[in-house]
């Protein structure tokens, strides 16, 4: 598959909540997560070893916008955010990242607003990013990857049955750059897999 025209995605939504494209609007709600959730992003999140400050968010956020007015590339996230279905209440972040787009194949990632963990509500984001991605981009594999000691991180994919297709010695250095650790690839090659839910979805017109 090659894009010739930018993901016109406005929304996926579950019964629970909303995954859209990151806007700059979103900034105060955003920053706002970070400070809440820092402790555990520095842990596992190389991008989080100091707090980013509103305007650092903004400028991200302007740039997240401007890559959803292009056409998707190779290893280029493309920034997600997921959030209530009243848009009030921010509860994480995720992206879409195309690996291979002959395949296609797809990386996805995460992570949680504090706040809001231990509902299952990045599991069932995931799910339905997974299924939007085999159902309305054809998608042939969706790949997450965690650092091995990311307890949490790999049950959000076991919840949804990714197969852990390996473990990657000396894959990786620590959020913090002090140590080499080992990666965790899962991976859905089967979308009939996921557990059952009901999701859409809606592209801009």
């Amino acid at each position: 598959m090659i894009f010739t025209s930018p993901i016109k995605l406005k929304y996926i939504k579950t019964d629970r909540l909303m995954i859209r494209p990151a806007r700059v609007t979103d900034a105060k709600l955003m920053h706002d997560a970070m400070k809440d959730s820092f402790k555990v992003l520095k842990r596992w999140m190389p991008w989080a070893q100091s707090l980013a400050s509103l305007r650092d968010t903004i400028v991200y956020l302007e740039e997240g916008e401007q890559l959803w007015q292009s056409i998707p590339r190779e290893s280029v996230e493309q920034p997600l955010q997921i959030v209530d279905l009243d848009d009030q209440q921010y509860i994480g972040a995720s992206g879409i990242k195309p690996a291979n787009l002959l395949v296609p194949s797809f990386e996805v990632g995460y992570w949680v607003n504090q706040k809001f963990t231990g509902k299952g509500l990045i599991s069932e984001a995931m799910n339905a990013l997974t299924r939007y991605l085999f159902e309305v981009q054809t998608a042939k594999r969706v790949e997450i990857n965690c650092e091995e000691q990311n307890k949490k991180s790999a049950k959000v994919v076991e919840r949804i049955n990714f197969e852990l297709e390996g473990r990657l010695k000396n894959h990786r250095l620590s959020a913090d750059g002090s140590e080499i650790t080992h990666s965790l690839i899962y991976a859905c090659t089967d979308a009939t897999k996921l557990p059952p839910l009901k999701w859409s979805y809606e592209h801009e017109k």
